[in-house]
């Protein structure tokens, strides 16, 4: 009986952490462990974990390589979801060619 109890209370926890997953597929912004607002739709979620910073794909900056000054870590956004970049002129995820002429 207790092993049946156990099971089904790790079914509960699994069924909850997975979820998380599907309620959110694009990603999180993650503030201390939890997620503070799912990335809007057009972005995916990015994460450095312990790594180096590559800043968002723009208009001014389609392949941004990077900054290998100084690894950062847990830095969460929400980048354009590519083949999309981010026209810092309208604030929006655009594709490359659709991007506002400076």
């Amino acid at each position: 009986m207790k092993s049946l109890v156990s099971f089904a209370f790790l079914s509960v926890i699994i069924s909850m952490v997975c979820a998380e997953e599907i309620l959110y597929p694009r990603g999180c912004i993650y503030i201390d462990g939890k997620c503070s607002r799912e990335c809007e739709e057009g972005t995916q979620a990015y994460t450095t974990g312990c790594d180096y910073l590559t800043k968002e794909a723009t208009c001014d900056e389609p392949n941004p390589q990077p900054d290998t000054r100084g690894m950062i870590c847990d830095f969460t956004a929400c980048y354009c979801a590519p083949p999309t970049v981010r026209d810092t002129v309208t604030n929006k995820c655009v594709p490359l060619e659709e991007c506002t002429k400076k």
